[in-house]
C-alpha cells in the first residue's frame, strides 16, 4: 500500500511525520499481517532507530487512535497491522502461531445489516478463531 496515503492521514489528524513514525509505517507496510510491539522494536533496532519503549507505545497509540493502523489483542498480546486487506486470524493455542485467513464477503453483508439494524457506525471489527494448528494436533 502507498505510504503517502498514511502520511496524508497523519497530517490531516494534526500529526507530524517524525523519523520514528516514518520507520514504523515502513516496517508495518511491509508486514503481511500482525506485528507485536516487541517485534516492531526489534526491527527498529536493526535499522539503528532506538526509541525507548514509551515512545513506541505513544506512537502506536497515536496511529491506532487516528485509524492509520489497527490494534488486535490476541491471547493477551497487543498486535498491530496496516489495513491492507480485510482478513481474520487463526490462533493456535499450542504454539501461539497466528495465521491470516480471508472470509468471503458474506460476513461483510452481515456487518452492514448489523450496523443498519442497530443504527451503529461500524469502523472496524476483528474475528479470531482459536484452536490447534496441524503441528500442535499431533
Amino acid at each position: 500500500m502507498n505510504k503517502e496515503i498514511f502520511y496524508k492521514n497523519i497530517r490531516e489528524q494534526g500529526g507530524r511525520i517524525t523519523k520514528i513514525r516514518s520507520e514504523i509505517i515502513k516496517i508495518m507496510s511491509n508486514e503481511e499481517c500482525l506485528i507485536s510491539s516487541n517485534d516492531l522494536l526489534s526491527q527498529l533496532k536493526m535499522l539503528n532507530v532506538n526509541p525507548n519503549r514509551s515512545t513506541i507505545y505513544r506512537e502506536l497509540q497515536f496511529l491506532t487512535k487516528n485509524n492509520v493502523i489497527i490494534k488486535n489483542t490476541i491471547s493477551g498480546v497487543d498486535y498491530y497491522e496496516m489495513p491492507h486487506d480485510h482478513h481474520h486470524h487463526l490462533v493456535c493455542m499450542g504454539c501461539n502461531s497466528i495465521i491470516k485467513v480471508e472470509i468471503s464477503n458474506h460476513l461483510e453483508k452481515q456487518e452492514k445489516q448489523i450496523a443498519k439494524q442497530n443504527k451503529f457506525n461500524i469502523i472496524n471489527h476483528s474475528l479470531e478463531f482459536y484452536g490447534y494448528c496441524n503441528k500442535c494436533q499431533a
